[in-house]
């Protein structure tokens, strides 16, 4: 019998898009282990940014997949829960409590992907609606967060950053909806680049 190299079938657009944003999100470890956290940040931005662009491609050339949709889990799994919480670690989050911490958010990120892939989104009046906030967006808000404390230079940077892993650890998993392209999403387009632009300017 033999043997073919089968993963090449899923060798396409979306899917190699998803696979660059694994390699980003692996760099952007490296360099935090380096203490380059403005280049870290900023590349950091372009794995959320390939995050949408992947599903984008996949509806555009007809290359959506049920291997392309796990890939795109293991993919946000890995990009924004595993790296924020070793920033985070990395940077000084690492008290008994902290790290408790580190790993609800770890489990709450996992378990609302694991929810996701099997309920996916709820439509209400021909818009669609996540259950609990997406891992994106939770790791969104921890990029701009973590880019204006690094701006600012403000105290307490282990405390805020804290409170906020274990915000964000509730609301993936809450009871609430969140508009897939509401104005909480959109505003990350505005955001996020803000954010990055004003690191590397002051």
């Amino acid at each position: 019998m033999k043997r073919k190299f089968v993963y090449l079938k899923y060798l396409n657009i979306p899917n190699t898009i998803t696979g660059c944003s694994l390699v980003i999100g692996f760099i952007t470890l490296t360099l935090i282990f380096q203490q380059e956290l403005k280049l870290a940040l900023t590349l950091y931005a372009f794995t959320i940014l390939l995050d949408r662009l992947d599903g984008i491609a996949a509806r555009k050339f007809g290359m959506e997949s049920d291997f392309g949709k796990e890939l795109d889990s293991l993919a946000d799994f890995f990009n924004f829960c595993i790296v924020p919480a070793l920033i985070a670690y990395f940077l000084g989050l690492n008290s008994v409590l902290s790290v408790l911490i580190l790993i609800a958010y770890i489990l709450s990120g996992v378990s609302r992907l694991a929810h996701f892939n099997l309920e996916g989104m709820e439509e209400i009046e021909g818009k669609k609606y996540f259950s609990g906030i997406p891992t994106t967006l939770a790791a969104s808000w921890f990029l701009i967060t973590l880019s204006l404390l690094e701006l600012f230079n403000l105290q307490h940077l282990h405390d805020v950053l804290l409170l906020f892993f274990g915000a964000l650890a509730v609301l993936m998993i809450a009871p609430l909806q969140c508009n897939k392209n509401g104005l909480l999403v959109k505003s990350l387009y505005l955001l996020i680049p803000t954010a990055i632009v004003l690191l590397w300017l002051f």
